[in-house]
């Protein structure tokens, strides 16, 4: 029996490992990993669970080391924990980023005006936009704010707005960037309003469909091979906002639903190289998607070079699909 649990252990430890590599090493390229990527990761841990009461009896105890390490492999690199950070932060301006995915709107003008007041928002980003953003953001206590809208998405700001454009090749939602440039205390900032296509369709999650017609969608495409023309676009499509941020004049800011989940092979190859407000500043999960018990880091804030992580915090709000994010940045 001892025998038998030492090998169990083991094999749940490598087969952790061996996950770790699949995400960023073959990440999109195989619909089997996509699924493996937004699937909730905490399955993984059951092995363990299961193993933990024999390896605890007597005589069965160092079982336990690799029941332990797994542990910490499954909350680190397979679900993204992270630590609280002790350092203080440096003084200077800050700017307040809100980052909301609004699912077109479903919190109605009232319930928009009062997150980007309640956050203190700086600057706010929405994805999935409508009109009711503008709406929102035109009445009382947004006196002298810019707000612009293209496709999408929505860019509102306390500071002098300078210019928007619809960025990146487009989808059925249009382009999947706005890029704006503000003129804000930290200087003048490039900011990039992101959310490419997702991978939806890869994975059997097609929006008003029920369980028997997305299972009858995805074994139709699944036989037709069409997975890979699904990837491939989402590919060319985040390639090309990466492409447009590697053409900024100021320090850049980047924002919204990247639609990748921690792990990803996208977003470590064309997003890798920008810092991540939540992994510089923030601690826990960070999940936000599905809102109401989210298990995908979805949304995120990055920075380039010149630009620092102050705080990050995941806002405890249900109504559209994602949870509002808020990253405060300093220089």
């Amino acid at each position: 029996m001892r025998a038998l649990l030492w090998a169990a252990a083991l094999l749940w430890l490598i087969m952790l490992g061996a996950l770790l590599l699949l995400f960023p090493y073959v990440g999109e390229a195989a619909w089997q990993v996509v699924l493996l990527l937004y699937l909730p990761r905490h399955l993984w841990l059951l092995p363990g669970l299961l193993l933990l009461w024999p390896a605890s009896r007597r005589g069965r105890r160092r079982i336990l080391l690799p029941l332990g390490a797994g542990f910490l492999l499954w909350l680190f690199p397979v679900m993204g924990f992270v630590l609280p950070h002790l350092t203080t932060p440096a003084g200077g301006p800050r700017v307040r980023v809100l980052s909301f995915n609004t699912s077109h709107a479903v919190d109605g003008v009232d319930g928009l005006r009062a997150l980007v007041l309640q956050t203190r928002a700086d600057i706010a980003l929405f994805q999935w936009t409508s009109h009711l953003v503008d709406e929102a953001l035109s009445g009382p206590g947004f006196e002298g704010w810019s707000v612009q809208r293209r496709g999408q998405f929505t860019i509102a700001t306390r500071y002098p707005l300078l210019s928007m454009e619809g960025v990146g090749l487009p989808s059925g939602s249009g382009p999947p960037c706005a890029h704006a440039v503000i003129d804000t205390p930290l200087g003048t900032l490039d900011v990039f309003n992101i959310r490419p296509q997702s991978a939806r369709e890869e994975i059997g999650a097609k929006r008003n469909q029920g369980l028997r017609q997305r299972l009858r969608d995805f074994i139709t495409d699944e036989r037709a091979d069409r997975f890979a023309g699904h990837a491939s676009f989402r590919e060319q499509q985040i390639r090309s906002i990466a492409e447009a941020i590697r053409k900024a004049t100021h320090p850049i800011l980047v924002g919204g639903d990247t639609n990748l989940p921690g792990s990803s092979l996208f977003l470590r190859k064309y997003f890798g190289s920008l810092q991540d407000v939540f992994a510089e500043s923030g601690w826990g999960f960070g999940y936000t998607h599905p809102a109401k018990l989210p298990w995908l880091r979805l949304d995120r804030v990055l920075l380039g070079p010149g630009l620092r992580a102050v705080s990050f915090e995941v806002l405890a709000r249900h109504v559209a699909g994602h949870r509002p994010i808020v990253a405060e940045i300093g220089r």
